[in-house]
């Protein structure tokens, strides 16, 4: 496959850097001194405006089978994808940051109507916002997801003393009927559990479920459900949409916004939310409107060091759940450390969206956990044999965690049917595709395991 990328920068990188090795890629953009980046992935670089044609023929834009336009700017986005699919390119992306180019370049929408098309409009802000609500929604939880239409969920705990499920076998634990323990993250390696695993006070572990069995778990490990009071520091479009969509949920909800123009705004579109216009890093102002009493601080400004100090002023003042946004994908390692709850970041989760768009492999990239592991969904070979899961195994380093078969979701026990045409959810490491790919090709034509 021909892709070019137009943008260099951290999504063009990662986004190259996961295809590079079976791909013929290109990336353009102006700034000169990304190319050393590239010329270590065995990428070829050009320097030129995304939104040039004669830049984008150089690029070699007119016999690319995937176009995809990452830089930070929206116009230029989508001026290089109209002008790429002009000269030829087959399929084309465009990364924005506005709900306007998302309406407009809709099926049916404004730009269709007049012959201008984009194959697909990614935005990563509006992912990492439903993210953040989802984790939210789930008292205690660090993360949560759904998959299937929502017919499986995964959630993740950090475990603590009292907490179920410590220190006995997995084999011995009793779990809801229909979850399974799928992972476990300690001493910042990720663990694909057995029955003789043991979880510990301090691991985080990840749950995979039907909706009920979860909704048991949840019950679990926070009995009390309550009406949440969540703050959200930064009123930009990332806190807006987190905003929007708890204040529907029924949340206690204050923000607070450091731009006065933006926060009158907030306030005229969220007449349920308590507006401050304010510095989030400004413990007095913190302790006078008595935020410490959230139950969950958002930190989603779009600075990364202030929302790094909000985070570590939030834990200070004992909040109990942190949900951070982090800009750069390589600092969410040092909120970690320092003990934020939940770094995330939406250029991960946008990285992941190309890979399933461009079908570059076997496998459907459906969430990360924690940048350690991955959650994939494969389809088991239709002309393979049926057989038992302990029988048939699963790829290295790798679990199954929940089949989806005509609409009905199972989750497995060693005795569980695996049937050709099912849909597996795989649990297993971002480095492990390959060794996920060729499981499925051995199975292919009735071959073992």
């Amino acid at each position: 496959m021909n892709l070019v990328l137009v943008g260099g920068g951290e999504i063009g990188t990662q986004i190259a850097d996961a295809l590079y090795r079976s791909h013929n890629v290109t990336v353009l953009d102006l700034d000169e001194s990304r190319a050393d980046a590239f010329q270590a992935l065995d990428v070829r670089f050009v320097r030129g405006n995304g939104a040039d044609p004669d830049d984008l023929r150089a690029a070699g834009a007119d016999k690319a089978d995937a176009f995809v336009a990452c830089t930070l700017n929206d116009d230029i986005n989508v001026l290089a994808c109209l002008a790429a699919k002009g000269l030829g390119a087959k399929e084309t992306m465009a990364f924005v940051t506005r709900q306007r180019y998302v309406d407009a370049f809709r099926q049916r929408g404004a730009m269709e109507s007049i012959g201008l098309s984009i194959d697909r409009v990614l935005w990563p802000q509006r992912t990492l916002a439903r993210q953040i609500v989802e984790i939210v929604r789930v008292p205690r939880a660090l993360d949560s997801a759904s998959f299937a239409g929502g017919r499986i969920r995964m959630i993740e705990y950090r475990l603590a003393a009292g907490d179920p499920y410590l220190d006995q076998p997995l084999a011995q634990v009793d779990l809801p009927d229909g979850a399974l323990v799928v992972g476990a993250i300690r001493d910042d390696a990720f663990v694909v559990p057995s029955g003789t695993t043991e979880l510990h006070a301090g691991d985080k572990v990840v749950f995979m479920g039907t909706p009920d069995a979860v909704r048991r778990l949840e019950g679990r490990f926070a009995p009390s459900r309550r009406r949440q009071r969540v703050a959200v520091v930064g009123g930009g479009n990332v806190g807006f949409m987190v905003a929007e969509q708890l204040q529907e949920y029924g949340a206690d909800l204050t923000i607070v916004e450091s731009d006065e123009d933006r926060a009158g705004k907030l306030a005229a579109l969220l007449p349920k939310a308590l507006v401050l216009k304010g510095d989030g890093t400004d413990l007095e102002l913190l302790e006078q409107e008595r935020l410490e009493d959230a139950d969950v601080i958002v930190a989603v400004t779009s600075d990364d060091a202030t929302n790094l100090l909000v985070s570590l002023l939030a834990k200070q003042l004992g909040v109990p759940k942190v949900i951070t946004r982090v800009g750069r994908s390589r600092n969410r390692r040092l909120f970690e450390r320092v003990g934020i709850d939940a770094p995330l970041t939406p250029r991960t989760a946008a990285v992941q969206e190309v890979l399933n768009w461009l079908k570059v492999d076997e496998v459907d990239h459906l969430a990360t956990i924690e940048d350690r592991a991955e959650v994939m969904e494969v389809t088991f070979p239709y002309d393979a044999t049926a057989g038992e899961v302990r029988a048939l195994g699963a790829p290295p380093h790798s679990l199954v965690g929940a089949i989806v078969r005509k609409h009905k979701a199972i989750v497995p026990r060693g005795t569980t049917i695996i049937q050709p045409g099912d849909h597996l959810f795989l649990i297993t490491t971002p480095d492990n595709i390959g060794a996920v790919e060729a499981w499925l090709q051995r199975h292919e034509r009735g071959g073992g395991g």
